[in-house]
């Protein structure tokens, strides 16, 4: 019996260990980040080096980028299926209550505002940049700097953000006050859950800052490379590139 048991026991343990590394492996890519109520129910593959970036309080999405492009997702509807290929940004703001699918094949950028209850489904292949719905014809409530900017988490409301060019902001603050400045066609991506923070990107690269330190951040970038902080401990940081390249803190 104790053999028996050594036997079936020890391999479904070493099979659990696997499973569970292999989970924190995954959820550990710096380029895919995922958070919210249901963020167990999202699928995020990159083909590439490029960004997923997920708050999921709806049904199930799956994301798929290839390329150095950038999907960013908030869902607190039904189900969303996104497939950015390129190097573009994809944008989608979801609050319907049926299924969403968005394709771009092109490098150009592409924002959507889901609401409503009829199922979604939108295919661009031109290159081009889109919004939906297009702001010329829609409500005046729908504007094209709205899908710039996208704050989440539980303090939301203690965010300040401000883009200068054609930027996007993306953060989730649930932790102390948060300012993110963007100047230029580059990114700012932050998961707060510390500290306060200020961020100030300008250029065309890309500034992920995923924050648990309690002392202040403050992380400033004045060229083109993209900037990767994750930023622990309870001592303040301060970080200034100016060179151009890309770079990793710590």
């Amino acid at each position: 019996m104790k053999k028996f048991q050594i036997r079936f026991f020890l391999p479904l343990t070493i099979l659990c260990l696997l499973v569970l590394f292999g989970m924190a492996a995954k959820s550990s890519d710096p380029h895919v980040t995922v958070t919210g109520t249901k963020a167990s129910d999202v699928i995020g593959t990159i083909t590439g080096g490029g960004y997923i970036n997920v708050v999921n309080n709806g049904a199930f999405v799956t994301a798929t980028e290839t390329g150095t492009g950038t999907i960013n997702i908030v869902n607190n509807g039904a189900g969303v299926t996104a497939t950015n290929t390129g190097n573009g940004v994809m944008t989608i703001n979801n609050s319907c209550t049926a299924t969403i699918t968005v394709t771009n094949t092109g490098n150009g950028n592409v924002r959507v505002n889901a609401t409503g209850t009829a199922p979604i489904i939108l295919t661009y292949t031109d290159g081009l940049d889109h919004v939906y719905p297009d702001v010329a014809t829609a409500s005046k409530s729908v504007k094209a700097a709205d899908f710039h900017t996208i704050v989440s988490g539980i303090n939301a409301a203690d965010v300040a953000s401000v883009i200068t060019g054609d930027g996007y902001i993306n953060v989730t603050n649930n932790g102390a006050h948060v300012a993110a400045t963007q100047t230029g066609l580059g990114t700012i991506k932050i998961i707060n859950n510390g500290g306060v923070m200020a961020a100030t990107n300008t250029g065309n690269g890309t500034m992920t800052i995923n924050s648990t330190c309690t002392g202040a951040v403050a992380v400033t970038n004045t060229g083109n490379g993209n900037i990767t902080v994750n930023a622990t401990g309870a001592a303040p940081i301060s970080l200034t590139y100016t060179d151009g390249a890309n770079h990793t803190y710590p």
